[in-house]
């Protein structure tokens, strides 16, 4: 594999997060009136709860690397 080690700018990581997150989730909100089965989940409950592992997850990464 090829490693791109230069340093980034802040503009071109917040359009590589937004092509991660933002596309998929505009994509299913798109899709959401002929896709059936994503009528029954609370989309806003399911991001919520991944932003709050998220944060659990980072938190304790962070302390187990403060630690070492």
């Amino acid at each position: 594999m090829i490693f791109n080690n230069s340093k980034d700018c802040e503009v071109c990581k917040y359009i590589r997060w937004y092509f991660m997150i933002g596309i998929p989730i505009l994509f299913i909100v798109y899709l959401s009136p002929e896709i059936g089965f994503i009528r029954e989940f609370n989309l806003a409950n399911i991001f919520a709860v991944g932003i709050t592992l998220g944060l659990i997850i980072v938190v304790a990464w962070k302390y187990y690397h403060e630690r070492r």
